[in-house]
């Protein structure tokens, strides 16, 4: 699989040295993310990737797509080979003899025969050959003087032409058809693959987005108690309540650690997610830059489930194999007739006493031949070729009922993508409004708290809900660009909107992001 364009394809000098780095494995420092706090090896890199970068390197990296392109680069082959059929035969042969005869004379006999010629196979099921052959037959008896050499030379046409069974375009043309079909199958599923693909980085790139913007909340949260604690410690006059302050603070700071090392723990797993998805064959830090995206699709329900039922890869996989099963039950029904096939041969021959007159002969003095014929055949019973038509019939009838199963299918899952995206809608727009009241209210208690009538609890409590908040918030987020990759996913435009362009004529040539 290749990938036009290269690196210079991209304006922007910083960022081809960014998708150098990811793709060719460089050592170079590409910095780190604001509020980054995590630990981390130092021989492990840092590097910022945007999510165009993630697709595309996962366009040119990604392993499960480099094995499905080797089967459609097997599909192809096989269309290339079924069209074989229509390559001219050259045939050449030579035999010889010699026949003993015991009696009173003795008598022998020797003779050879060559031949060479081409058989071209015809689009309507029969053949035609062109051929021309020499021989000679040598007569000897035990009498001197008694042997005679006769060579013959001849030149001739033959057809065979089947009527019935075996005759026709579509029977004869049938592999080539087959084949063709399954390359196209195989270009959708190629197209299909690469789609599950780029919606397998987008989630995860939006995931790993997420859990790091967790992460550092995590952060916050600990250094906050940490802060509280210090500033506790450091008053006079410790007392009950002071007591009770520095228990709560140290309990807050055990509780955020916990959840620190937690939140650390599932940036690493989608880290090495993501890396496998991309294709990153070297340890790093991945820093996503890019926020989940809040596009608002503007397709109604009609135009969404319009363009799945015309884009859908799964379901032109069908279509395809219903080309194939109603293909295959009419050869089926065709080859259930009986054999009758018409043929004829004719040409010009010459005979002389030795090979170059045999030749002038055919010139000169041709001597014409002909002969046609007709063969028919007719199973009694003929069980094995209308079973065969029968088991034809059922398999289109099944395919048609999958068909209808898939778009009932794809109906319900447009339906169930715009519900997914009301919801997400307005669990964004609550998550806002809790984001923003949380904020406020632990503004008043850090207030309080500086003038006696809160509690360090209070404030670890408010804390506490404004970190929910905002994970919440992110969740919402992350849920509503989910939903809207789904939704174009499921509608088969998912690799346009992400602009990768696959070329269904040349399956080897893919564009990413419009270059």
């Amino acid at each position: 699989m290749s990938l036009s364009g290269s690196l210079s394809m991209i304006q922007d000098e910083s960022k081809a040295r960014l998708l150098a780095a990811v793709i060719f494995g460089s050592t170079l420092l590409l910095g780190t993310g604001p509020g980054y706090c995590m630990d981390a090896p130092e021989d492990v890199e840092k590097v910022n990737l945007a999510r165009r970068f993630a697709i595309e390197m996962a366009i040119r990296k990604n392993i499960d797509l480099k094995v499905e392109t080797r089967y459609t680069a097997m599909a192809e082959t096989d269309a290339a080979r079924s069209r074989g059929i229509y390559d001219p035969i050259l045939n050449v042969s030579s035999t010889g003899g010699i026949s003993y005869v015991p009696g009173d004379p003795f008598f022998l006999t020797k003779n050879m025969n060559s031949s060479i010629g081409l058989t071209q196979y015809l689009p309507i099921g029969g053949s035609v050959a062109v051929s021309t052959q020499t021989g000679f037959t040598t007569a000897e008896t035990e009498f001197i003087g008694s042997s005679s050499t006769d060579w013959q030379s001849s030149v001739g046409i033959s057809l065979s032409q089947p009527l019935l069974k075996n005759s026709g375009k579509e029977t004869m043309e049938l592999g080539i058809n087959l084949s063709a079909n399954s390359l196209q199958d195989s270009l959708e599923r190629f197209r299909s693959v690469h789609i599950d693909t780029v919606f397998a980085v987008i989630s995860a790139y939006n995931h790993l987005y997420s859990l790091r913007k967790t992460l550092e909340s995590r952060v916050a949260a600990s250094n906050s108690a940490q802060s509280f604690l210090d500033e506790i410690s450091k008053r006079a006059k410790p007392g009950p309540l002071q007591r009770m302050e520095i228990a709560n603070a140290e309990y807050a700071i055990v509780q955020r650690r916990r959840d620190l090392v937690e939140a650390e723990r599932s940036v690493r797993d989608q880290e090495s997610s993501l890396r496998y998805l991309i294709g990153m064959d070297f340890k790093s830090e991945i820093i996503p830059i890019d926020a989940p995206v809040r596009i608002e699709p503007q397709e109604t329900y009609d135009q969404a489930l319009k363009a799945a039922l015309e884009f859908r890869p799964d379901l032109k996989q069908l279509r395809t194999a219903l080309k194939n099963s109603e293909l295959q039950e009419r050869v089926a029904r065709h080859q259930s007739l009986p054999d009758l096939s018409l043929t004829g041969s004719g040409g010009f021959s010459g005979t002389g006493s030795n090979f170059s007159g045999s030749f002038r002969k055919l010139g000169d003095q041709p001597s014409r031949f002909w002969s046609a014929g007709m063969f028919f055949n007719a199973p009694l019973g003929n069980t094995a070729a209308e079973n065969d038509y029968r088991r034809s019939k059922i398999r289109t009838e099944q395919v048609k009922d999958q068909i209808k199963a898939l778009v009932w299918r794809i109906q319900n899952e447009i339906e169930a993508d715009l519900r997914a995206l009301i919801s997400a809608r307005l669990q964004i727009q609550m998550a806002d409004k809790s984001q923003q009241f949380a904020t406020q209210r632990l503004e008043e208690y850090r207030k309080n708290n500086r003038l006696g009538t809160s509690t360090v609890q209070d404030v670890l409590n408010a804390e506490n809900d404004l970190t929910s908040a905002r994970n919440a918030h992110l969740d919402a987020t992350e849920s509503f660009a989910f939903y809207v990759a789904r939704l174009w996913k499921d509608m088969g435009v998912l690799l346009d909107r992400e602009g990768v362009q696959i070329d269904t004529l040349h399956s080897g040539k893919i564009t990413a992001n419009g270059n």
